[in-house]
């Protein structure tokens, strides 16, 4: 007996599941729902299969191939035009030379074929539908039979005051050939509305089979969340993917569970997902294949396709979500909102129920959203972000991606250029670093590794060198998350303009990738040691012999692997007694350490060998206000600076330490390209923690002052700072409202708007150029007054947003 499976549904219902997706190629738990159909017509022997095809049929075509890997034969025909459910397999009529089985390709089922198959024998049919008594028969055909089973009454889709039974046609049937007769090749018709009531009309043997097991057509969203959790109850007769590790959990191949993460059952979980700790999936999460659920997720009754990430602290509440779709930290999605494939959800979202997002859309961090996005692409963020590009290792940027970037890059500079290129020490910077050296390779760029290093050493090799530019990629733990930052240099060391980000983005999104001849491709240039001349150039601009004469003793902790050779270098060259604690020492440890060791001070190191944070030997930490203030201190002091450039929030009392000093302070924006330029070199105590550590010591040793009575030089600075959260799409209108509001008063546009208070004082509004945040600083003689003000600008941009 051979069989036809009716693929070519659109499902309408189902988008945006079916946007680019076929429906039978929809998954129930990872196995596209076709597949069940093959496996229960394999399981009655029935391996001879047409497939009619018509909505994306490559899909189909491209998954199942001949059949040959599910043990069957299938054979496909295609639909130029719709033809309807009937007209469909006319296509087929040659195939289907003898008794035949119709199934849908996007229906679930365990039905025994083999008992209808037998009645409709015993009934001596030209054509048995498979029925079943269903809650809501308002979707289907219903069927009325007599005491013979013979069908008398059939309606299509009928409404309440029209159901005259709750038995309904499931669209499987078993057809003799002879129904040929009744198709005309090439004219649309339906088994429902056309070929049945002909068939009735006549008078042929037309049987209704009353099928016992479970059936559903999948027809719509509900309906396709209802099916896995039939599925997982067990209420569905047919083989489960996967292995059962624990009553109610199936998982597929390398599943990786993390300690603390918590698994209610039941469950599905598919090959190669992650479940970090601390994550929690609740009954009925189905996690499809090579997935991510990030640390402090909680899943509930929720369905997820292959490849999804779901960030930390993220919450899903019965949700549907589609191939490749990325979700960033902090976001919540509620009850029946649908994901389609390959959307792009930032930080904080709020997705609210029944609502639909269409395929590749992006939704912005921090937005609400409630209605369905259907039409357009809304664009999520720039390549760059901070002026770096950044993204979860592996998830976001992957080797392939590192590369794009790099040949954009490399087609936004003159072929045989010569840059620099270098990665920390983690073992996965050095594999983004590998592929984006190929990259630009590829571009006819040459390169010059540097690696390991960090990045303060890096941007000054780049400028004692002269080079035409630089990439230094490293790795970033930003709670719990691991990602991977690639930064880019101009040929000063400096981090490039933001006309040149603009020109490597355009370039990589329209893929304008140079590619050079084969015998002009770019060549790894071997480099001499570099950390020598970063040293040399950090003691020359001190006086080392008084650092050495001081002795100093140094608690020190510094937040990335294996690179504290350099520091330790550095300080033994200064004669300094140096104990290390481990990266994860807290504070109040670090605190306990120097006051029982008696040392000058604590050191904090970050990852980037950018910040420094100090600790007193008293026990007290520096914030960051006082470091701000101790950097003025230093460079217009001792490192014979006359104008110092420090961020526009800079408190007002660093002016009067600046004019004491005979120096000027000049505010900049608050990013390091814009300090660093003013200052002429990318030597600069705010980016470079071991330039700022030895600097200090020098101070010290100079003055003979320790650092609690260095402190005692700095102002007592009183500066409010508030943050609020905006939706990036709205920034503009915020911005404008305040400029509206603003206009009679004295104000600053460095970098945001400063606001200058009649009474003294000022107030800054700065939006975050990569977050939907706005801080505001607020500085006044009268602290309460300069809360207040914070608090009446923090609640005029809440209300600007609503406009």
């Amino acid at each position: 007996m051979k069989a036809v499976i009716m693929a070519g549904g659109k499902g309408t219902r189902l988008r945006p599941l079916t946007c680019n997706l076929p429906k039978p190629m929809v998954p129930i738990l990872e196995k596209p729902v076709m597949e069940y159909a093959i496996e229960l017509l394999k399981s009655y022997g029935i391996t001879e299969i047409a497939v009619t095809v018509q909505y994306l049929p490559e899909h189909i075509k491209q998954y199942f191939g001949d059949g040959s890997r599910f043990g069957v034969e299938l054979v496909y025909y295609e639909e130029t035009s719709p033809l309807g459910t009937a007209g469909s397999i006319k296509n087929a009529e040659e195939f289907l030379d003898e008794r035949f089985i119709v199934i849908s390709g996007d229906a679930l089922t365990d039905f025994n074929l083999q008992d209808g198959i037998d009645f409709h024998v015993e009934k001596e049919a030209l054509v048995t539908i498979f029925m079943k008594q269903v809650e809501n028969p308002l979707e289907y055909g219903v069927i009325m039979t007599d005491k013979d089973d013979r069908i008398i009454r059939f309606f299509e889709k009928p409404s309440w005051n029209e159901v005259f039974s709750d038995t309904v046609n499931t669209g499987i049937y078993v057809l003799e050939p002879e129904v040929f007769d009744y198709l005309e090749e090439g004219v649309p018709t339906d088994f429902s509305k056309d070929l049945f009531p002909i068939l009735m009309g006549e008078r042929k043997p037309l049987f209704g089979y009353a099928a016992e097991g479970y059936w559903s057509d999948i027809g719509n969203l509900v309906q396709y969340r209802k099916s896995h959790e039939d599925f997982l109850d067990g209420l569905i007769n047919l083989p489960l993917p996967g292995k059962e590790i624990m009553p109610g959990l199936r998982v597929g191949e390398n599943v990786v569970i993390e300690q603390h993460a918590v698994v209610n059952t039941p469950a599905y979980i598919g090959s190669g997902t992650t479940v970090r700790q601390h994550a929690k999936l609740y009954p009925y999460s189905v996690i499809g294949s090579h997935s991510e659920v990030s640390s402090g997720s909680s899943i509930k009754r929720s369905i997820l396709w292959n490849d999804v990430y779901v960030g930390n602290n993220s919450e899903l509440r019965g949700s549907t979500i589609a191939n490749g779709t990325f979700i960033d930290e902090g976001t919540s999605l509620f009850e029946h909102s649908v994901i389609g494939n390959q959307v792009q959800i930032g930080k904080k979202v709020t997705i609210k129920p029944e609502v639909k997002v269409w395929p590749k859309k992006g939704i912005l961090d921090n937005s609400i959203i409630q209605t369905s996005l259907i039409w357009g692409k809304k664009s999520t963020k720039s390549l760059f972000s901070n002026h770096v590009v950044k993204g979860i290792a592996n998830v976001e940027i992957t080797p392939d991606f590192a590369a794009r970037v790099a040949s954009a890059y490399g087609a936004s500079i003159m072929q045989g250029k010569k840059l620099g290129i270098a990665s920390d020490y983690h073992p996965f910077s050095s594999l983004i670093l590998q592929a984006f050296e190929q990259g630009l390779h590829s571009a006819g760029i040459h390169t010059v590794n540097l690696s390991p290093t960090l990045s303060p050493m890096f941007r000054y090799t780049i400028e004692r060198e002269s080079w035409d530019g630089g990439v230094f990629i490293r790795m970033e733990d930003v709670d719990n998350s691991m990602k991977v930052v690639i930064e880019f240099l101009d040929e000063e060391g400096y981090p490039v303009s933001s006309d040149f980000e603009r020109k490597i983005e355009n370039a990589f999104w329209q893929e304008d990738y140079r590619r050079a001849p084969y015998d002009r491709i770019g060549m790894n240039i071997p480099v001499g040691e570099h950390k020598d001349y970063y040293l040399e150039a950090l003691f020359e601009r001190i006086n080392p012999r008084s650092v050495h004469e001081s002795d100093f003793h140094l608690v020190v902790n510094v937040q990335f692997d294996n690179q504290e050779s350099i520091i330790a270098k550095m300080l033994k060259r200064l004669n300094c007694r140096v104990f290390s604690v481990p990266s994860e020492t807290t504070s109040q440890e670090m605190i306990n350490i120097v006051r029982a060791s008696g040392a000058h001070l604590g050191v904090w190191i970050d990852d980037k060998g950018e910040k420094l944070k100090l600790l007193t030997n008293n026990g007290n930490w520096l914030n960051d206000d006082q470091m701000l203030s101790l950097y003025v201190l230093l460079s217009l002091r001792e490192l014979n600076v006359k104008e110092y450039a420090i961020p526009v929030y800079g408190s007002s009392e660093l002016d009067q330490l600046a004019a004491s000093l005979d120096g000027k302070l000049i505010r900049t924006k608050a990013d390091a390209r814009s300090i660093m330029k003013f200052g002429g070199t990318v030597l600069n105590v705010q980016f470079d923690a071991m330039f700022a550590l030895v600097s200090i010591l020098n101070m010290m040793a100079n003055r003979k002052e320790s650092l609690s009575q260095l402190l005692k030089l700095l102002p007592d600075i009183q500066l409010i700072r508030d943050q609020v959260d905006c939706p990036t799409v709205v920034k503009g209108r915020v911005m404008r409202k305040l400029m509206e509001e603003t206009r009679d008063q004295i104000t600053d546009l460095v970098d945001g708007i400063k606001v200058y208070h009649p009474n003294g004082g000022w107030t800054l509004i700065l939006p975050d150029i990569v977050d939907p945040t706005f801080t505001i600083y607020s500085q006044a003689p009268d602290l309460e007054f300069a809360r207040k003000t914070s608090e009446s600008f923090k609640n005029k941009i809440k209300t600007y947003q609503q406009l």
